[in-house]
C-alpha cells in the first residue's frame, strides 16, 4: 500500500541579508512523498515511535523492536513491507533482557543492545556472544550505584576491543566521552566541549520526596571513524577522531536561524502545568538535532526548528519552522534553507522531540505514524533545471 502526497518546494534563503555563499540547496526543488508500510498480518509495534529502531548498514532493512512478543520486525524499505519477525530470548545466557535499551545494527550479522548497566553483542540467529557489565570497570566508590555516572549512549568498536560512551556527570554537571578498554577494564573520560552549561536547561518536577527531569537532546554519531556529538541548544558539534586520538569543535553561523538558545528557564517546578509552559517555551527558541548521512550525495544533512505560538482564539494550531543545513564530507556548512511545508508535532515532556529521519537512495526519510500504520515522508530535493 503506498500513498503519495507531492508537495512541490522552489528553494530560497531571503530571511537574512548576507545569504551562504554558494547555497549547496539554492534553486533546489523539494517533493514530499508519504508511504505506509504493508504489515501483512501482522501489527508492527509503534509506541515507541521506532525510536529504539536500526537500520541495516545498506538501508534496506529496519529492525523494529516489538517488547510485547520479544521480536525484531525485520521491514524491508524497499518493497515497504514487513518481511518476517525474529524471535529472541528475554532471559537465560542469550536473553536480552528485562528493560531493552538502544539497538544497533553492526554488520549483516551482529548488533548490538546497551541499557543503563550494560552493553551487549549479539548475533541475528540469537546467540549472545559478549555481555559487558559498566560496572567491571570501577572497582571503589562506584559511580553507577551512587547515581553520579549515566551510560547515556554507547559504540562497540567494530573488533569488539573497545567501546565509547557519552557519559553524564551529574555531580560535576558535566558531559563527556568515555573510551573504555575491554582488554584491561581500562577507561579514560574526554571533556565535550560543546556540552558545557547543558545542566542549566534541565527541567525538573518535584512529586514530594520524589523528582523527575526533563533535559536538552544528546546525540553521539558514528560517521567512519568519527564521533560526532550534538546537542539540541546550539549550532555547533564536537567531533572526535578515534584514529587521531582528538577532539576538535566545528563552529557554524546560520543566516536563517538564531545559533544557539539565549533564554533563561526556571529549572524546578512543583506543578506539572506550570512546567508544561516553560517547556513550550523552550522549544520556541531554535532547537538543533544531530546531523545524518546521505551515502548517495556524499553530504551530511541537519534538521533544525522552532515552535510557533498557537492561537487558541483565532484557531491556529501550533505548528514549526522547519529547517535543513546541508555539511560536507568534513562537516563544513555548504547550504540551508526552510522546508515550509514540512510538519512536526509539537514536542511534550514524555514525547520524541522530532521524528525519527534518515537517508536513503539519496533521499530523507521521515517516520510518521499513519492510522497505526508504519509510515514515512519521504522528502526529495532535485535541481530543478
Amino acid at each position: 500500500m503506498k500513498y503519495l502526497l507531492i508537495i512541490f518546494i522552489i528553494v530560497s534563503c531571503s530571511q537574512k541579508s548576507n545569504k551562504l555563499k554558494d547555497n549547496y540547496l539554492a534553486g533546489m526543488q523539494f517533493r514530499l512523498d508519504t508511504v505506509i508500510v504493508n504489515p501483512g498480518d501482522e501489527i508492527i509495534f509503534l509506541n515507541q515511535d521506532i525510536q529504539s529502531a536500526s537500520l541495516s548498514n545498506d538501508k534496506k532493512y529496519l529492525y523494529n523492536f516489538n517488547p510485547n512478543d520479544h521480536t525484531f520486525e525485520k521491514v524491508n524499505l524497499d518493497a515497504l513491507q514487513l518481511e518476517e519477525k525474529i524471535s529472541f530470548e528475554k532471559e537465560g545466557p542469550n536473553g536480552t533482557g528485562d528493560f531493552f535499551g538502544g539497538l544497533r545494527i553492526l554488520n549483516s550479522n551482529e548488533f548490538t543492545i546497551s541499557t543503563i548497566n550494560w552493553l551487549a553483542l549479539f548475533s541475528l540467529d540469537g546467540t549472545r556472544i559478549k555481555k559487558i557489565n559498566y560496572e567491571g570497570f570501577f572497582l571503589e566508590n562506584n559511580p553507577i550505584r551512587s547515581g553520579t555516572l549515566s551510560f547515556i549512549s554507547t559504540y562497540l568498536d567494530s573488533d569488539a576491543s573497545r567501546f565509547f560512551a557519552l557519559l553524564g556527570q551529574e555531580m560535576d554537571k558535566l558531559y563527556s566521552l568515555g573510551v573504555f578498554n575491554l582488554d584491561d577494564y581500562s577507561y579514560r573520560k574526554i571533556p565535550i566541549p560543546s556540552f558545557d552549561g547543558i545542566y542549566d536547561y534541565k527541567f525538573n518536577l518535584q512529586f514530594g520526596p520524589s523528582s523527575i527531569s526533563f533535559g536538552p537532546k544528546l546525540s553521539m554519531v558514528l560517521s567512519e571513524s568519527r564521533l560526532i556529538f550534538s546537542n539540541q541548544l546550539l549550532n555547533e558539534l564536537s567531533i572526535y577522531d578515534m584514529q587521531g586520538d582528538s577532539m576538535y569543535v566545528k563552529e557554524y553561523s546560520s543566516h536563517l536561524t538564531e545559533n544557539k538558545k539565549v533564554n533563561k528557564y526556571q529549572q524546578d517546578h512543583e506543578s506539572e502545568e506550570i512546567l508544561v509552559e516553560e517547556f513550550t517555551r523552550f522549544h520556541q527558541e531554535i532547537n538543533f538535532l544531530p546531523p545524518f548521512w546521505d551515502e548517495k550525495n556524499q553530504v551530511f544533512y541537519r534538521f533544525s526548528f522552532q515552535e510557533l505560538p498557537a492561537n487558541s482564539e483565532n484557531g491556529v494550531l501550533a505548528r514549526s519552522d522547519i529547517y535543513l543545513s546541508v555539511l560536507d564530507k568534513d562537516l563544513n556548512l555548504i547550504g540551508e534553507a526552510l522546508v515550509p511545508d514540512l510538519r512536526k508535532k509539537p514536542a511534550t515532556l514524555f514525547s520524541n522531540l522530532f521524528p525519527r529521519h534518515f537517508a536513503k537512495d539519496g533521499k530523507i526519510w521521515i517516520y510518521e505514524n499513519i492510522n497505526d500504520e508504519m509510515g514515512f515522508v519521504i522528502l526529495s530535493i532535485t535541481n530543478q533545471y
